[in-house]
């Protein structure tokens, strides 16, 4: 598991893009934002709550983008994946891109897992 950090603003948890992954009840884990308002709970992992808000915070490309992936199987994604690499290739990968990457792998590595997306 994760370990979770103490930032500045007083929140115990894991910062993860504009919002924070904290521990819920003691068994779940909750998102909150820096303000310390709830914005979700009852996550089992800080992986679930990750990518929740990873699709929370999608633009509306990236959502669809989310959407699409989905729909691919596991092979088609590690294939997607390998694309993105090879296309970057001893080059610096724009933010965008890499963003697109993790989405890939971690919606593969969620089929795989048979975790829900």
């Amino acid at each position: 598991m994760a370990k979770l950090k103490e930032y500045k603003n007083g929140i115990v948890g894991i910062k993860h893009g504009i919002y924070y992954v904290v521990a819920g009840d003691g068994e779940t884990f909750a998102i909150i934002d820096k303000d310390k308002n709830p914005m979700a709970d009852g996550f089992e992992t800080i992986g679930d709550a990750e990518w929740q808000i990873d699709k929370m915070t999608a633009d509306e490309e990236l959502a669809e983008y989310i959407d699409q992936a989905s729909q691919l199987t596991i092979g088609q994604l590690t294939g997607k994946m390998m694309e993105i690499f090879n296309a970057w290739d001893g080059k610096v990968m724009p933010k965008d891109e890499k963003k697109k990457l993790n989405i890939v792998e971690t919606i593969r590595n969620r089929k795989a897992k048979k975790l829900a997306l």
